[in-house]
């Protein structure tokens, strides 16, 4: 996939997210206080969706693209992934911990931490799903290489 067709995919992505932030901004210092409930629960599966909706894409996309790449473009893009796949991982388990910190020191409160970790959790355990099928990918390819 081409460099300028990946970045506004991402950007297709990542601006409705970006514009519903600036809204929930612009309506917090118009309606000083608490928050209705139904706000970050909207938001937060408005992102769930995005990230869905974005990585069936992005799959489709690279599935079309791989029919006809090369054995070295192959691996290229699969060292790629794999190596954005670790970073994510590496990512979010950070930010879990940091979440998990954060409720040991009394600084969120758990109607907000519950959500908040169970994305943290939800984020980690498809990174490392998706990490584990690229690596059988590999295996698989690396047993039909030797045969």
């Amino acid at each position: 996939m081409k460099r300028g067709t990946r970045l506004l995919l991402l950007l297709g992505c990542v601006l409705p997210y970006m514009c519903a932030v600036l809204r929930l901004v612009f309506y917090h210092r118009a309606h000083p206080g608490a928050l209705p409930r139904w706000i970050p629960l909207l938001m937060m599966v408005f992102l769930v969706l995005t990230i869905l909706a974005g990585g069936a894409l992005l799959s489709r996309a690279a599935r079309r693209h791989s029919v006809d790449e090369s054995t070295e473009e192959s691996k290229l893009r699969k060292s790629s992934g794999k190596r954005v796949l670790q970073t994510g991982l590496v990512l979010y388990v950070l930010i879990l911990l940091n979440g998990i910190r954060l409720v040991v020191e009394h600084s969120v409160p758990w109607a907000y931490a519950i959500p908040g970790l169970a994305m943290d959790i939800f984020l980690i355990a498809v990174f490392g799903w998706l990490l584990r099928r690229l690596k059988k990918t590999e295996a698989g390819d690396a047993a039909v290489g030797k045969s």
